[in-house]
């Protein structure tokens, strides 16, 4: 139902990098990228997304690079995933699928409405430090 992108996944990693920094530290892409063995351009482009979402903080200057701009507790799943893959629905349609024809129809057959909306919720209740939690997933 859902699959998680590059964009997802680099920007988990890097959102799991600056989660370890400590409080009032900075980490430069560039430094990011070696440790994690990730594309420096690819990198860059995720951060603008992620700091136009505010979930990151952008200081220039020596001691300067990236930061979370809240803690790891604070900063939901739902948000970063919103930031880095756009938006999170089941299925390629309008989200209020006022313009299509054969909304009674898929509705009765899938339920993707409910569904999603179950899936939604689900991943509001977590944050990036509840992902953290289970390291597997991102620390490749």
């Amino acid at each position: 139902m859902f699959k998680l992108s590059s964009r997802g996944d680099y920007g988990l990693m890097l959102l799991n990098h600056l989660a370890k920094l400590g409080p009032g530290q900075y980490a430069s892409l560039s430094s990011i990228a070696r440790q994690r063995h990730l594309p420096l351009k690819y990198l860059e482009q995720l951060a603008a997304d992620l700091l136009a979402a505010k979930i990151l903080l952008g200081k220039e200057g020596k001691g300067g690079g990236y930061a979370l701009a809240k803690p790891a507790t604070k900063l939901k799943l739902v948000s970063i995933l919103q930031a880095l893959e756009g938006r999170l629905e089941p299925v390629d349609c309008d989200q209020s699928c006022r313009h299509c024809e054969r909304q009674a129809a898929c509705e009765q057959k899938t339920g993707w409405r409910q569904l999603h909306a179950k899936f939604y919720k689900l991943l509001a209740g977590y944050t990036l430090a509840d992902m953290m939690a289970n390291s597997k997933i991102i620390n490749h």
